[in-house]
């Protein structure tokens, strides 16, 4: 997963989970149902922000709520 040191706030951007625009390392995740090719739009996210689980049964990553 690339990350990148600062989001792109040329749209009023604030992260998706706190609601903010803090200058502080963000990633970008794809958004399902945007596939178009090999393209797909991608929402950025404060890496601190996402607290991730793993269920190896499912095989599916997820977000802790």
């Amino acid at each position: 997963m690339k990350t990148f040191k600062e989001p792109n706030l040329s749209s009023g951007w604030k992260c998706p989970i706190c609601k903010k625009d803090d200058i502080s390392e963000v990633v970008l995740i794809g958004i399902y149902g945007t596939e178009e090719g090999h393209n797909m739009q991608a929402e950025q996210f404060h890496l601190s922000c996402l607290d991730l689980g793993y269920d190896k049964e499912m095989n599916v990553v997820y977000q802790k709520l």
